[in-house]
């Protein structure tokens, strides 16, 4: 199911569902040790991604509000005014060291020369841990897959943990970059479907 408008109340619901399905991700680890702020941290730090998503981002929602995913435009970049635009200001402050840490790990991504204008990324998908290995996240990804690929559209997305690459090698993605970042310790894989 795709949704164009979306309400605070639902962004603020499917950010909490992302604080906990990413709280083992190598990234977010790498901007804070401490596992509680950074459940709080990844709160507030979706919430500003899912906000800025609602108008050019194509958003499927599992029917049972379970999970989500979203593709975007590989060359669509946010802009700073739609940083300022957040939801929640006590983040700005508040979180600000953390954002700077996590915006330093994901500066490294190199979407624009490693995807053509023709490309859509998923950013993110993720599924609440309680119903994880049930397919949800399959599901959402074939959807906006089968809809994306049929128009003539690539698929990429990066992949900070090596243990998901299998999983997107299933679903027809084959890795075509990758690249290890000594300071912060993480690897990331750059995948890429291109349908059949």
């Amino acid at each position: 199911m795709v949704r164009n408008k979306v309400r605070r109340s639902t962004l603020k619901y499917y950010a909490k569902m992302a604080s906990e399905a990413y709280i083992n991700d190598p990234v977010y680890c790498f901007a804070c040790k401490n596992e509680k702020i950074r459940k709080r941290f990844i709160y507030h730090f979706l919430l500003l991604r899912l906000n800025s998503s609602k108008k050019k981002d194509i958003i499927y929602f599992d029917k049972e509000d379970r999970g989500l995913c979203i593709f975007r435009e590989a060359h669509y970049d946010y802009t700073m005014f739609q940083f300022l635009k957040c939801p929640n200001w006590v983040f700005l402050v508040l979180y600000f060291p953390l954002t700077i840490k996590t915006l330093m790990a994901y500066s490294h991504l190199d979407n624009k020369d490693v995807f053509d204008d023709k490309t859509y990324i998923v950013s993110p998908v993720f599924v609440s841990p309680d119903h994880q290995g049930k397919g949800i996240a399959t599901s959402l990804l074939k959807k906006g897959m089968d809809e994306l690929l049929s128009q003539g559209y690539k698929i990429g997305l990066e992949t900070q943990n090596p243990d998901n690459v299998g999983f997107y090698e299933k679903l027809g993605f084959k890795t075509v970059k990758s690249e290890y970042y000594k300071l912060e310790k993480i690897h990331n894989y750059y995948m890429l479907c291109e349908g059949k």
